[in-house]
């Protein structure tokens, strides 16, 4: 019996050893990079640039469509949407490109991914068995539905504390801003006395604010960026409105919003604006662009490793 033990020890070593030694292999950028994607090239395919719009660089290559590339929190890895298989599902890759796998083993239609903040689970909209938010493993096991979002909703968030999911949920017939307290199973409206029409919503790094697109009236019914505390005071839009604004991340610092933006001859190019001052530059200029994705390796306090070896002997010794 001891002896089956050791061997099941040692195999158990082996595993995680070579799991470790692929992790190590993918190594996040050394400098600030943001991914998108983009039909340049004929394709819809997923690419990386620096936050000045420069060194923009193919990630993807393949004849499906590569959408909505999405940063790990250590930025070794990109989740994206991609439809290889005959219809839109998550895949997950290396920062580099390699090493493309599907995160389930079944296909269905899955989209919108984003991560949580420690990098465990993944949060997306999905269709199976019904229109919902739902999270998983980035291995797709373990799936939970957090809440109902009809297929015109979506665009889950997750925040930087890891407690809440915010998502596009239908409200009396319109698009408005739900956030799911994970645990609990409550929901709320965000911004519920403001009309409706809201979309894309993006946690400030500090979780303390909600970024996002809203079809606004007042504004010659056209889409500007707004910002709110996650209280819903302090509603302010940042830079000019546009025919269309998609998408829109942060910087990690919380100074800069990045996002899509739609010209009238229905151009889509990836721009960056201030968020003290609403200045704007367009770092894209080939090609129909979208779903900007923001990473900087200054961030990370603690590179999450090399205790993988140590914390599965101690579960084993604990069992002998």
């Amino acid at each position: 019996m001891k002896g089956i033990r050791i061997f099941t020890f040692c195999c158990v070593s082996l595993v995680v050893v070579f799991t470790h030694v692929g992790q190590v292999l993918a190594k996040a950028p050394k400098t600030e990079k943001i991914a998108f994607s983009s039909n340049r090239s004929g394709n819809w395919d997923i690419y990386i640039m620096n936050p000045d719009g420069s060194q923009q660089e193919r990630l993807t290559r393949n004849n499906a469509g590569n959408y909505s590339p999405v940063w790990s929190p250590t930025g070794e890895q990109i989740l994206f949407v991609s439809d290889r298989n005959g219809h839109r599902d998550l895949y997950v890759m290396d920062a580099d490109g390699h090493q493309v796998r599907q995160v389930f083993r079944k296909s269905a239609l899955r989209m919108e991914p984003t991560w949580s903040p420690d990098g465990d689970r993944i949060a997306f909209h999905t269709d199976t068995p019904q229109w919902s938010i739902q999270t998983a493993t980035i291995h797709g096991g373990d799936v939970e539905q957090i809440a109902l979002a009809e297929w015109r909703g979506g665009n889950p968030s997750w925040s930087s504390n890891g407690n809440e999911i915010a998502f596009v949920g239908n409200v009396g017939g319109t698009r408005r801003i739900l956030i799911a307290k994970l645990g609990s199973g409550g929901v709320r409206t965000f911004l519920p006395k403001e009309l409706s029409w809201m979309y894309s919503p993006a946690w400030s790094p500090k979780g303390d604010k909600l970024a996002f697109s809203w079809y606004k009236w007042g504004i010659g019914n056209k889409d500007a960026i707004f910002v709110a505390n996650r209280d819903g005071s302090h509603l302010k839009q940042i830079g000019r409105h546009a025919l269309g604004t998609y998408s829109p991340a942060w910087s990690p610092e919380g100074d800069k919003i990045v996002y899509t933006e739609e010209a009238v001859d229905r151009d889509r190019q990836i721009v960056v604006v201030d968020v003290e001052t609403g200045r704007k530059t367009q770092l894209t200029h080939r090609g129909l662009n979208g779903a900007p994705n923001w990473f900087d390796p200054k961030t990370l306090s603690v590179a999450p490793q090399a205790h993988l070896l140590t914390t599965t002997w101690g579960k084993i010794k604990t069992q002998d």
